[in-house]
């Protein structure tokens, strides 16, 4: 199957890639080494070690579900600048026993192998963690463990806290949960069947298409453990590990990324990096500089090369010792169209929130509306959704990921759109956006969906950030109530002429699943109905959006 195939591909190119500007440390590499967990669960590692006049060496630890035979090129990179590497398959993947379940053994069986492995002769004391996505996960849900050989991590599209990746707004993010657990070995008796990923998400009911055993996990004692409650504990004011966080303004783990180090930071660790570009995820190993239908500047190109170079510098700072050779403040954000980095001491910048109000007649401007019941309306027919089209999207997916010209979105009759007059001069926007709408709804359940676009000299509606928010039955009959949705954080640059607009839906399908209208779990719905929402736009019910600008 596709995603399969696209996956494999993926450790393929990782394996043979040959990097420029490493180091020549000749190595030992000792091949499917082991470790017995407390439950007496084995898992399995390759060890690489230098081969140099030193006894013990600064180690860089990877725990992957991916194959550890997938890390090679970055063990050999590592190792060869001088540091020892362990990279481990995790629990229940490729040659570890035991049952893999996403997220909720990382963090005791990652601490385990801290321990074993700082007690190793060869450890000098000194570990890093290294990762991206679900690996980085591995390596951030162990910066509570106050672990006194933990110095360092290096965090590459990583989250600690899972349901701002897989359910943001309420809503499952089916289209990276199904094929993702599908990619995972997790089947079903549509797979089985022989059914595409369409057929799997217009499924009803969907717990049914989930690959596994629908939304439950089963441990190796017979526990079942829900697919919303697969994180593990973490408390963030025990952090006291220096992080560097890399990110981009497509991945669809951005707002996590940026959740985790927002949440460090508030609880006083301010020895954090970050670094956002204009990435979608996993775009440094793809050899683009697309970004859908929009290409990023030179100044914006990271490649695997560059990538480790950055992250042989952070751990040379932090398990060797020596000055860190980053030269800006602690964050540095890309601004897209303006094709610039800006820096800064934190994220998000210290900026000016305006807020722009949705009016009848479709505008967005920076005063209210006088009329007292202003409203507009379309119906929301789950049968027919938005489609996806743009967007932080599952980096498979490329027809869909990205920056995308919304016009085909925009002409449906289901899409509300409100746009401001052109800017008379340039704006840059930088921090996190959201809507705030005062809505009624026919549904006895329902989603609303927001999506802020930039719209260009050639009047093409460019996207920038999306978000959701389900609707629970509890407030549908409310008569008009008040939702906000999150669409995101974000930098660009808005150029006079050009101007802003916010689509208004209740759907993005199949990014997020279809919620029925009906008061039933999405989930475990069968029947969907058509409803009609009502977006009020008066003086009593000021629906808005608020947008971030930098300070001149």
């Amino acid at each position: 199957m596709f995603w399969k195939k696209n996956f494999v591909i993926l450790l393929l190119m990782l394996s043979i890639i040959n990097l420029t500007g490493t180091q020549n440390v000749p190595f030992q590499l000792h091949k499917n080494q082991y470790i017995f967990l407390p439950d007496s669960i084995q898992l399995v590692h390759d060890l690489y070690l230098p081969e140099t006049e030193a006894e013990s060496f600064p180690v860089i630890l990877i725990r992957t579900p991916y194959q550890k035979e997938g890390m090679i090129m970055f063990a050999e990179h590592f190792v060869r600048n001088g540091f020892a590497v362990m990279v481990q398959d995790v629990r229940g993947k490729n040659r570890s026993r035991g049952q893999f379940i996403p997220f909720i053994n990382e963090k005791a069986d990652g601490n385990f192998t801290l321990n074993w492995l700082s007690e190793q002769p060869w450890c000098d004391g000194n570990i890093g963690l290294w990762g991206s996505s679900y690996i980085s996960y591995c390596a951030l849900i162990l910066a509570d463990s106050g672990h006194p050989a933990l110095k360092g991590i290096f965090n590459l599209s990583g989250w600690i806290d899972g349901q701002t990746v897989n359910n943001p707004g309420g809503a499952m993010h089916q289209m990276l949960i199904i094929p993702w657990l599908l990619s995972e070995g997790q089947s079903s008796e549509l797979v089985e069947e022989g059914a595409d990923l369409e057929e799997i998400y217009a499924h009803t009911p969907l717990i049914e298409a989930i690959p596994g055993r629908g939304t439950m996990f089963l441990t190796e004692d017979g526990t079942e453990i829900d697919l919303d409650r697969l994180d593990s504990p973490f408390t963030y004011e025990a952090v006291e590990v220096p992080i560097f966080h890399v990110n981009g303004w497509y991945d669809f783990t951005v707002q996590a990324t940026l959740e985790a180090y927002k949440k460090i930071r508030a609880a006083g660790q301010n020895r954090q990096y970050l670094l956002i570009g204009p990435w979608f995820h996993n775009q440094i190993y793809a050899e683009t500089n697309w970004i859908g239908e929009h290409q990023i500047s030179e100044n914006a190109y990271l490649d695997i090369a560059g990538f480790l170079d950055l992250t042989t510098h952070w751990f040379n700072h932090t398990l060797k010792g020596d000055e860190l050779e980053i030269n800006y403040q602690g964050v540095n954000y890309y601004v897209l169209f303006q094709n610039k980095w800006l820096e800064g001491k934190q994220w998000p910048p210290s900026s000016e929130p305006r807020a722009y109000y949705l009016s009848p007649e479709h505008h967005l401007s920076p005063t209210k509306s006088d009329e007292i019941n202003a409203r507009n309306s379309f119906i929301y027919n789950p049968l027919d959704a938005v489609p996806t089209y743009g967007g932080a999207n599952f980096y498979l997916f490329t027809e869909v990921l990205g920056i995308k010209n919304q016009s085909s979105i925009e002409a449906r009759e289901d899409v509300l759109t409100y746009t401001t007059s052109p800017f008379s001069e340039e704006g840059i926007v930088a921090g996190n956006i959201t809507a705030s709408l005062y809505v009624q709804t026919e549904g006895k359940g329902t989603d609303f969906t927001a999506k802020l676009t930039l719209v260009d000299s050639l009047n093409q509606s460019l996207n920038i950030v999306d978000g959701i928010t389900r609707v629970e039955t509890a407030r549908c009959g409310e008569g008009v109530f008040e939702v906000s949705i999150d669409l995101g954080d974000t930098a660009f640059r808005i150029a006079p002429g050009q101007s802003l607009r916010v689509q208004i839906s209740s759907s993005n399908y199949p990014k997020f699943n279809r919620n029925p209208n009906t008061g039933i779990d999405p989930m475990e719905a069968i029947t969907f109905v058509p409803v009609r929402q009502l977006i009020y736009c008066s003086k009593k019910y000021p629906s808005k959006i608020i947008i971030p600008f930098l300070k001149k």
